[in-house]
């Protein structure tokens, strides 16, 4: 009796776990450019309906673009539960928007904004839900445009994008994969969070062999990483289609990871952990989640500080000095540490020897040598560098054409502070 009493809790236990949880496929798109019309790069670029047009600009080699993606995905489409698409997408041209893209000649799907509308530059990692009735069982045709609204150029780049299929609860590739049964859960020792927390894997040893890597990520408020105007979400971001910023990731059994905590602000509500397994044979499985995690009561306090004063765009090229302010407390005597985040898309500084200065001291934010890519700084700023109220930050190049464009948020001082009995 007691066995069976064990076996229906496990089973129970099992239901609910994969009831919450889902298996899924990506297709990563591959770029030709014979399909895109464009004969440089590894990327794709969209612009605007009427560029073809422009007296200055239609004989470019970037306008010659169709904005065409073609995207295989090998699917039996009454077996996906959900479909959606994900993107690496620099926001293009400053109050550029509308972007948006149809599957097939069938639906449009307008991406979320990100702030390009608004005059600044940004750079997002949109997850839009697509319709599985849109694709076909094969090539998939996705077309981009975009309208020009205020800027004088309509024009977005995406580096990299993904088809994902969820299967429904069943499919017969599971079976065949020997991942039917397959589940896990992310664990930790204690909800209450020190400075670093462990976090590990429950799965069924006997599959182990299966799992390639593990990711973990989490939900908190902190600085806005991916670009998508929210602070109190996931956090982590792909990059040339591999996971950033993130708790972290693991490839060796038994698949723990360390979260630095330290520099997370004070959060008003608990925070989560879910876990992406990377399964053999382009399986991934999704997690449910570890809720209730918090920090103890007497934890040091720590502060985000935007930007409260940005240009719009933040850009700078062509030696126009661009400047920002964060301002501080009065007393900050009590600061203990303090990091500078800094998120850039970066075009190249020229010829100036210190492109970005906070309080007239120089950090290294670019790569120096124009890489036209995504550049991520988490810099540690000596107490002395800054003050109370206004901190002054300059972005400066002298590039004749792309520049040093400052990602939304912008600038942010993450500031811890000693605790009030020290």
């Amino acid at each position: 009796m007691k066995r069976i009493l064990a076996g229906l809790l496990f089973l129970l236990i099992f239901t609910f776990i994969n009831a919450q949880s889902q298996f899924y496929r990506q297709y990563w798109a591959v770029f030709d450019n014979t399909v895109s019309n464009l004969g440089q790069g590894e990327r794709l670029r969209v612009n605007d309906a009427s560029m073809s047009l422009h007296e200055t600009f239609w004989s470019r080699a970037e306008v010659k673009s169709n904005g065409l993606q073609l995207i295989s995905v090998p699917e039996a489409l009454p077996l996906l539960d959900k479909t959606e698409f994900y993107a690496e997408l620099w926001g293009g041209h400053p109050w550029v928007e509308n972007k948006r893209f149809s599957i097939n000649g069938k639906s449009f799907y307008y991406f979320p904004k990100e702030g390009t509308e608004e005059g600044n530059c940004a750079y997002s990692y949109p997850t839009v839900q697509i319709k599985p009735e849109d694709l076909v069982n094969g090539v998939n045709a996705f077309q981009f445009i975009c309208d020009r609204g205020k800027t004088f150029w309509g024009h977005f780049i995406i580096d990299n994008m993904a088809v994902r299929c969820f299967l429904k609860a069943g499919h017969p590739d599971l079976k065949v994969a020997g991942l039917d049964t397959f589940s896990a859960i992310p664990v930790t020792s204690r909800k209450v969070l020190a400075d670093t927390a462990v976090f590990y894997l429950e799965y069924p040893k006997e599959m182990e062999s299966q799992i390639v890597r593990v990711h973990y990520f989490a939900h908190y408020l902190g600085f806005d990483d991916d670009g998508n105007q929210q602070e109190d979400d996931w956090h982590g971001y792909t990059y040339n289609k591999e996971f950033k910023n993130h708790v972290g990731t693991s490839g060796k059994a038994p698949f723990t990871v360390t979260w630095n905590t330290k520099m997370l602000p004070v959060q008003g509500k608990p925070m989560s952990v879910r876990v992406l397994v990377e399964l053999k044979n382009n399986f991934f499985y999704q997690t449910t989640e570890l809720n209730n995690l918090s920090f103890p009561a007497d934890r040091p306090s720590v502060q985000l500080y935007h930007c409260s004063e940005m240009p719009h765009p933040f850009w700078s090229r062509d030696k126009q000095g661009k400047f920002a302010i964060i301002e501080l407390p009065d007393d900050i005597t009590k600061i203990e540490s303090a990091q500078l985040w800094v998120k850039i898309w970066d075009g190249g500084e020229g010829s100036i020897k210190d492109p970005f200065t906070l309080n007239g001291l120089p950090y290294s934010v670019t790569t120096g040598r124009a890489s036209h890519e995504i550049v991520f700084n988490i810099l540690e700023v000596m107490k002395e560098n800054i003050k109370p109220g206004k901190n002054v930050i300059r972005l400066l190049s002298d590039t004749k054409e792309h520049g040093i464009e400052m990602l939304l948020p912008g600038p942010c001082l993450i500031v811890r502070y000693k605790k009030n009995n020290l």
